[in-house]
């Protein structure tokens, strides 16, 4: 449902959306263009879902996850990729350190490590204190505009911390606590036809009209 929630806010959000959310149970994400055969062995025994968006493993257990959504109509939506990726984290790095976690930074080149799992592989421009990733993230840009999803781990945030890195992001923030009724029902299709499926787990198929 929370993959299915941030598509249907893409779909049909007229303005820029930071959705901050949780998990009711330790759950594994896979980026879209993961091999859930090549990494079955090395995963914990939680529930997988796949992403729409890129990147490697997140295991979501006590992190704080997020999704920063542009439609197509805004002009930040045709902010070229690594770009708009040292933007939003580069303003989460100021934010964290802001907020009682100083010395995060942008990592670099020389921090860069490959592996599957993102938080134990850095990439340039995700966030870094010391040798540690407390955030990384993966994006899907298309018709639609841009997706951001992202996850911030090692740091304890406050209820408070994400309307102050809104406004580092947005001239004026509104506060939302429940999607439009339309956003939930377009939600509840696309996690029974997408998010819920054996086959887009496996192969990324779906039930969507084509």
């Amino acid at each position: 449902m929370n993959m299915a929630v941030d598509q249907a806010w893409l779909e049909q959000s007229t303005i820029p959306v930071l959705r901050v959310y949780t998990w009711d149970q330790p759950t594994v994400t896979l980026g879209y263009a993961q091999s859930l055969p090549k990494l079955q062995d090395a995963l914990p025994g939680w529930p997988v879902i796949r992403r729409w968006t890129g990147g490697g493993v997140v295991l979501h257990q006590e992190d704080f996850t997020y999704s920063v959504i542009v439609p197509k109509e805004d002009p930040w939506a045709e902010t070229p990729a690594v770009e708009s990726y040292r933007r939003i984290h580069g303003s989460l790095a100021t934010a964290l350190s802001e907020n009682g976690h100083p010395g995060c930074r942008l990592a670099l080149q020389e921090d860069v490590i490959e592996a599957p799992f993102c938080f134990v592989a850095p990439a340039v421009h995700d966030v870094i204190r010391g040798p540690v990733k407390v955030a990384g993230a993966g994006q899907r840009r298309g018709k639609l505009g841009l997706l951001h999803q992202g996850s911030v781990q090692q740091v304890i945030l406050e209820p408070d911390f994400w309307p102050q890195w809104a406004a580092k992001l947005a001239k004026e923030v509104l506060v939302v606590e429940t999607p439009p009724a339309a956003l939930l029902t377009r939600a509840h299709e696309l996690e029974q036809k997408r998010y819920s499926l054996p086959e887009w787990l496996a192969e990324r198929d779906d039930q969507l009209p084509r």
